[in-house]
């Protein structure tokens, strides 16, 4: 007998109370919101979207976002490309991490004969490998010079050293310098307005610094590319950026939800999409129960999920289980086999655990949509 683990087949217009778990809800109404939303924020401005698509890594939401006006999109690994691209056309893929070694230079020419590549360098080292890459299948290769804007990750940093790799770019004859990328994850998720938009300043002075350099030693910058969910509005303000690379939007989490939009006080513009359903599986206690929603789908890195009920708060207890109280400590008005939905603390992550989206709308399943690149790390 061939069973597949985990693969009941479910009909279309199952109630939500009746799915297993845990699952990975996606709203489909939501989510089209959300689209739109970023669609007429975008409509008008100069900035071009590129979303990330390393938050929901699937082909189905990258063509969604693409025919609302992007683009193209970004990609954080090679790998995600690589499974995005398996699917049918996207458009113009950005590999947003440095490309470098043998295995993954091999990769990159097969996939760059049927999909349309930028890629991001940091180190004069790497360029001779594309080039040669970009030799062999006869398409010049766009590049884009990453700039270190307070990440403290990858990139050049800010000043002169932008312009030094943008010139030994342009020497080499299949490669074509694109512009300057300048991205500070850490700032996304300031929750205070003011303390963030100082923060995006700084950073976006840092690249502009980086791309005045270029152009006084004869570099035409087309592209300056960077920004994300949490500073999106910032961005548009500001000016500078002309690609915006925001991915979360798409599904918002609990991190997403705390920031404050605008000097107004306005919440971001976009609505929870994304959430995981568990059920009860052991009422231990009055005031506790225990959910089949643990480490294994639930991700960590930005603390615990938050339950979509505002008088629940959740707790991990292991790899499969995790515990629900409520936020005043009296006992709970659960049971075994009720059901509980926790926002994610961090949706790519979260996301990263699942092979498939379970699609509702009005409360209803609508159909299984894959997770295309999931555990796409390479």
């Amino acid at each position: 007998m061939n069973l597949q683990v985990g693969t009941n087949e479910i009909a279309a217009g199952t109630p939500i109370a009746e799915l297993d778990t845990p699952a990975l809800i996606l709203d489909g109404a939501a989510l089209e919101a959300n689209i739109a939303a970023m669609k007429r924020l975008l409509d008008g401005k100069p900035q071009r979207l590129r979303p990330h698509a390393k938050t929901h890594k699937s082909a189905v939401i990258a063509r969604m976002q693409l025919a609302a006006g992007a683009v193209g999109i970004c990609c954080a690994k090679l790998a995600e490309a690589e499974a995005i691209a398996s699917q049918g056309t996207i458009g113009d893929i950005y590999v947003t991490t440095p490309i470098v070694g043998r295995a993954k230079l091999a990769r990159l020419e097969k996939l760059s004969r049927i999909a349309k590549l930028t890629v991001l360098v940091d180190n004069i080292g790497a360029l001779e490998p594309l080039a040669e890459i970009a030799r062999r299948t006869g398409r010049s290769m766009d590049v884009i010079v990453e700039v270190d804007v307070g990440q403290q990750r990858c990139g050049v940093p800010p000043g002169p050293a932008a312009a030094q790799l943008a010139q030994a770019i342009t020497r080499l004859k299949h490669l074509s310098f694109r512009g300057l990328h300048g991205y500070q994850g850490k700032l996304q998720m300031i929750a205070s307005y003011e303390e963030r938009r100082a923060a995006v300043k700084c950073a976006l002075d840092l690249l502009m610094t980086s791309a005045d350099y270029c152009r006084r030693s004869g570099q035409d910058v087309e592209i300056l590319t960077g920004g994300g969910s949490g500073s999106l509005a910032i961005d548009l303000e500001l000016g500078g950026l002309n690609e915006l690379q925001p991915g979360s939007y798409v599904f918002m989490d609990a991190s997403y939800n705390r920031v404050v939009w605008d000097q107004f006080g306005a919440r971001p513009p976009f609505v929870p999409a994304l959430s995981i359903l568990g059920s009860v599986v052991s009422r231990p206690a009055a005031d506790r129960a225990v959910i089949d929603v643990g480490w294994k789908s639930a991700s960590s890195d930005a603390g615990p999920p938050v339950p979509r009920l505002d008088d629940l708060v959740f707790y991990f207890a292991g790899d499969e289980h995790g515990h629900i109280r409520r936020r005043d400590g009296k006992d709970l008005d659960l049971a075994v086999g009720d059901m509980v939905e926790l926002i994610p603390s961090h949706c790519d992550t979260t996301v990263n655990l699942f092979s498939n989206y379970t699609v509702v709308r009005n409360g209803m399943f609508e159909k299984l949509l894959p997770v295309d690149g999931r555990g796409a790390s390479k």
